[in-house]
């Protein structure tokens, strides 16, 4: 029963940590969006200005 019940601990705390790692990678990966959306905004609008 002992080692049942330490195998579903370690299963459990490495679950816990690839959910963890995954929430870090695609937080990252959105934030990274948000900044090349901000770029792409920037330049869009300095283009307008120039043909004004």
């Amino acid at each position: 029963m002992k080692n049942s019940a330490g195998k579903f601990v370690i299963a459990f705390v490495l679950g816990m940590v690839l959910m963890f790692v995954l929430d870090m990678v695609f937080h990252f990966n959105n934030s990274i969006e948000k900044e090349l959306e901000r770029e792409a905004q920037r330049a869009q609008k300095k283009i307008e200005n120039i043909f004004k």
